[in-house]
């Protein structure tokens, strides 16, 4: 009732996902809020053995935290709330079923995940989108290298590589999705076939080398058949009349 699949950077690779990892959370499977007061986790509202494990890790927080750390293990946990939204997101995602999901450090990365998805950890920020044709549209813009070489510059560096995507990301033109706009049109029928061609070769890949290959290497032979692939073609010849 507590185990739930969970998306972290390393679990996605440009227009696709791999398999999700798997968290204990102290919510049980398909409510849409955590079971909080100003106290902290309701203890009653968790199954037996979580109410045991929570109050266990809880403990181990409060007995290892830094001094200066103020939160205890909940606030922690849902920091700026991004835990709950998901679980009310979840729950009730109205007419915005779909979310775009993207790294915040290194080339950027984005894929889609669809309503009865994995909780998205604070590695990832997440875009909820009117519908599957908007998502492709910032997929294929946010897996560009036009876009990459327009962000990279302001991008602050790290001991490996550029991060803070997020910060950056959302001061180039980049316009909000317009169905009735013919180049956002393109970009976002590029980007699906974009995506759908990183379907096929996450499958050949899987097939050459194992259901657990790797991320790195996965996201390396990604890009490189985008970057010789008519479908990645596409994309950066969209994408570039777009950010100029």
């Amino acid at each position: 009732q507590h185990i739930y699949d969970v998306c972290l950077g390393e679990t996605v690779v440009p227009y696709a996902t791999l398999d999700p990892l798997q968290a204990v959370l102290p919510v049980r499977r398909g409510d849409a809020s955590l079971p909080a007061d100003d106290g902290g986790v309701r203890l009653g509202g968790l199954e037996r053995r979580m109410r045991e494990r929570w109050q266990t890790v809880s403990g181990l927080w409060e007995q290892h935290k830094s001094r200066v750390n103020k939160l205890d293990l909940l606030g922690q946990l849902d920091y700026w709330g991004h835990l709950s939204a998901q679980l009310e997101w979840r729950q009730n995602p109205g007419d915005r079923t779909v979310r775009v999901v993207y790294a915040r450090s290194g080339v950027p990365t984005a894929a889609l995940l669809h309503d009865n998805c994995p909780i998205v950890d604070h590695t990832l920020f997440w875009i909820k989108c009117k519908d599957v044709q908007e998502a492709h549209y910032l997929l294929a813009i946010i897996n560009s290298d036009t876009l990459y070489a327009a962000v990279k510059p302001l991008m602050a560096k790290g001991q490996f590589g550029a991060r803070h995507l997020q910060k950056q990301l959302w001061k180039l033109p980049i316009p909000e999705f317009d169905g009735r706009e013919a180049l956002h049109g393109e970009i976002a029928a590029a980007g699906a076939a974009a995506a759908a061609g990183a379907a096929r070769e996450l499958g050949r890949l899987r097939a050459d080398r194992g259901s657990d290959v790797g991320v790195r290497i996965v996201r390396r032979e990604l890009r490189r058949w985008l970057r010789e692939s008519a479908e990645g073609a596409s994309v950066e010849e969209a994408v570039g009349r777009l950010l100029g």
